[in-house]
């Protein structure tokens, strides 16, 4: 099945969220009521414009599908503030949010997208939009991005924490592993100050969700990441935790489980 078809079709019951992976940190939320967040859509090639780093993996969807309720953007590196795609989304979206920390918000301006499109989202912040329940919490991405933010997202009655790009902190992240995650979605690529493999599963350890959703790999050349490393530490280091490779452009249809005819997740 197309992945739009996947997009349209997925229509989540009451207490149920469709979860999608864009590849790298993007991934799309869809709620009971139809709404859709955005979480770090990267779906240009802007990255190898930029820096010359060519997309091993091609986008899911066309920028132009792309039409989300709410957008999170966790910091303004280019796989992650994607401004080959993001003026063009807020345009076709009037009512159309982007939450961002203030380098974000500052960059959304200067590409000449409204200031009423934006909110400064900054560690420490809460919001919502629609049926969605956002709060900005610590990161550590150095000086590749000082005002990188993790995010946690309530919707549904369940709540997923995006460690954002960040290096692991035990103290600087009790916080957010206090919350009581179900869900956790980690970057595994260990280059550009991110978390190895290994440091992904100490946070697994501490934050104890109920799905670990490993992210940040295989969309780059030069951009690290190794699979086979995280199961292999899983399987060592946090025995019992369940975490669950997806395939660019999968869908998870969650309630406090896997609810999809997908493969059930790895132990």
């Amino acid at each position: 099945m197309k992945f739009m078809d996947k997009l349209n079709n997925c229509r989540p019951a009451p207490g149920q969220l469709g979860i999608f992976w864009l590849g790298q940190a993007g991934f799309l939320l869809k709620n009971s009521k139809g709404e859709l967040l955005a979480v770090d859509p990267y779906l240009s090639h802007g990255v190898e414009r930029i820096c010359g780093l060519k997309r091993l993996m091609m986008p899911v969807m066309e920028p132009e599908e792309l039409n989300p309720d709410c957008l999170l953007v966790s910091h303004h590196d280019e796989d992650h503030l994607d401004l080959d795609i993001i003026p063009g989304v807020l345009s076709r979206n009037p009512n159309a949010k982007l939450f961002g920390p203030s380098t974000v918000c500052r960059m959304c301006r200067d590409a000449g997208i409204s200031q009423g499109q934006l909110v400064e989202f900054n560690e420490g912040a809460k919001g919502s939009w629609g049926g969605f329940g956002l709060e900005a919490v610590f990161a550590d991405h150095g000086d590749h991005a000082k005002d990188a933010i993790g995010m946690v997202v309530r919707a549904e009655g369940h709540l997923l924490y995006f460690s954002g790009d960040t290096s692991y902190q035990c103290d600087r992240m009790k916080y957010a592993a206090s919350l009581g995650a179900d869900i956790l979605i980690v970057p595994i690529n260990g280059e550009y100050g991110n978390m190895n493999a290994c440091e992904a599963v100490d946070l697994v350890n501490l934050v104890k969700p109920k799905l670990t959703i490993p992210s940040h790999f295989w969309t780059f050349i030069r951009h690290g990441g190794d699979p086979y490393l995280f199961d292999r530490e899983m399987r060592l280091e946090a025995p019992g935790s369940d975490f669950y490779f997806m395939c660019q452009g999968e869908m998870l249809l969650w309630d406090g489980k896997i609810v999809t005819e997908s493969n059930p997740p790895s132990h």
